[in-house]
């Protein structure tokens, strides 16, 4: 059974992974989507920890630009061979009652080009639905499945959605501060690196705790350690976690000067501020040359720190002026609208 997942721009080479340690079959990547095979339990697909969204692929296709498109999707989703392996796969990852199907399509669109408009296009799908199954019963809401479409390019994939908004945001997400990362950037910066069952892990910024959470959804760890400047964010992050994830310990400091012994950290991940609504260049200049230092001084030799920022230069400079890490690898992210990217730091 074919299917495909949303991740966010950049992270398709770690979720490509994830799907493959899973025993499932990548065929191809692409921005913010991995297309895979898949011969396990349909279930265990909505715990990919790199994915938003995870589909049963429908149908895939190129279509014209011109208004000849319209009738081409529309044959496309109403002859589709696949909507029964699809609808097969979504029964196995969320069993329903033997009610009568409700139905709701959602109609992306990632490039233009296109002589006709994406309602038209949700219309047109609607109707391809209803005569291909006509018992069905199209809503706007509290639908049962979900068909989605997704333009991208001149071309069509048509997909039933087995995944629900708990996979993107997911159920711990009970408070939020400004700047809070998405839990699959969170995931991806947590998997660079290299989680161990040993791992004593620092989040020395911790702000709601998304990044301590996704580490203790990785599996074992020996401790996690987190902290904050603002009593809100730790209040936030205490509301996320919860009584989960012992041991851990969560305190107010300064990212800066930690209270921590040298060499008492095997592993550390951090979302560095970054961005105009944090503060100006020579603010976070400051705080970055400061921060490396500091964050070395607490990690054992070998360990992994995995860094995100926006700002590249800043970042880079820091690690450039002191002899403290060497760079492994770089990941260009797509984060709140913008390029960042993940710095995965090995200490010297």
């Amino acid at each position: 059974m074919a299917y495909y997942a949303f991740t966010v721009p950049g992270v398709e080479g770690l979720l490509a992974r994830e799907i493959a340690d899973g025993g499932g079959r990548v065929s191809e990547r692409r921005s913010g989507v991995v297309f895979f095979e898949w011969q396990g339990d349909q279930a265990a697909l909505l715990h990919l920890g790199l994915a938003e969204d995870v589909f049963a692929l429908v149908a895939r296709q190129e279509v014209s630009f011109e208004k000849d498109g319209l009738r081409q999707i529309e044959a496309l989703v109403q002859g589709a061979p696949n909507w029964e392996r699809a609808l097969d796969a979504l029964y196995r990852t969320r069993p329903r009652r033997g009610q009568r199907m409700r139905f709701r399509v959602v109609v992306q669109r990632r490039s233009g080009g296109q002589r006709y408009v994406r309602k038209v296009v949700e219309q047109r799908v609607y109707q391809a639905i209803a005569q291909r199954f006509p018992t069905w019963r199209a809503v706007r809401e509290e639908a049962a499945l979900e068909v989605w479409i997704l333009e991208e390019r001149g071309e069509v994939l048509c997909g039933v959605r087995l995944s629900d908004r708990t996979m993107r945001h997911r159920t711990y997400k009970k408070s939020n501060i400004s700047a809070s990362l998405r839990p699959v950037v969170a995931r991806a910066l947590v998997m660079m690196t290299k989680p161990r069952p040993e791992d004593v892990f620092l989040d020395p910024m911790c702000g709601a705790g998304t990044l301590l959470i996704e580490r203790g959804e990785c599996g074992r760890y020996r401790q996690l350690l987190g902290g904050d400047i603002r009593p809100d964010a730790l209040a936030a992050a205490r509301s996320n976690i919860g009584p989960r994830y012992k041991p851990i310990e969560l305190r107010t400091w300064n990212a800066c000067d930690l209270p921590l012994d040298a060499g008492s950290v095997s592993s550390l991940a951090c979302n560095l501020p970054f961005g105009k609504k944090v503060g100006d260049r020579s603010e976070m200049a400051n705080l970055y040359a400061r921060f490396v230092p500091e964050a070395r001084r607490v990690l054992v030799p070998g360990a992994a720190a995995v860094l995100l920022t926006s700002e590249r230069t800043l970042l880079e400079r820091a690690v450039r002026d002191g002899d403290h890490f060497y760079c492994e690898r770089m990941l260009s992210l797509e984060v709140l609208g913008q390029r960042a990217f993940a710095f995965a730091l090995r200490a010297l």
